[in-house]
């Protein structure tokens, strides 16, 4: 976590909590594994669109040893739920037959057509699912990662990556 580290070092002290959440989150050493851990914090970089952030969560996620398939996966999961975050919250927040009853037309083969595994790339999803606050998402993809053999303390873990991440680019952007 050589560059992760090296950019919570920039934090302020008022960001002291987050410089030690990251790390124990990002440790691998929860519930997740270090591929779902890394594509997860990955997703949720290119999800929160903080250059800075993204560069050194991809620099250390190849540190780690995390393949190529899970690195093309986050990269998908943040892209296609930077659509579907905004679709289906939509049509939660509207709770209306005219919207809810009329086929979404998406494509979205993406999220059938894997590179690593689709419970992997389900879990990558809660991220920006939890980031964006869309409760449609936030389900399906719990389902999905439950049916997939995965329980709520993954994705717990999951989301608790993408809040604290998003707060340390909160807190970046507040050095400028």
């Amino acid at each position: 976590m050589e560059k992760i580290t090296e950019l919570l070092a920039q934090l302020p002290e008022e960001a002291k909590d987050l410089r030690i959440n990251a790390k124990r989150v990002l440790a691998a050493e929860e519930s997740l594994d270090a591929a779902q851990t890394w594509g997860t914090a990955l997703t949720a970089a290119y999800f929160i669109r903080h250059p800075e952030l993204t560069a050194a969560v991809l620099e250390d996620a190849k540190a780690a040893g995390v393949s190529a398939e899970v690195l093309a996966d986050a990269k998908a999961a943040a892209a296609i739920m930077g659509m579907n975050t905004i679709y289906y919250r939509f049509r939660h927040l509207m709770a209306s037959d005219a919207y809810n009853q009329r086929p979404a037309n998406l494509r979205m083969m993406r999220m059938q057509q894997v590179a690593t595994s689709k419970v992997l790339f389900e879990l990558f999803s809660i991220a920006p699912a939890a980031l964006a606050g869309c409760e449609m998402c936030l389900k399906a993809h719990e389902a999905a990662v439950k049916a997939g053999g995965l329980n709520e303390d993954n994705i717990h873990d999951a989301v608790r990556i993408a809040s604290v991440l998003h707060g340390v680019a909160v807190a970046l952007e507040t050095l400028a």
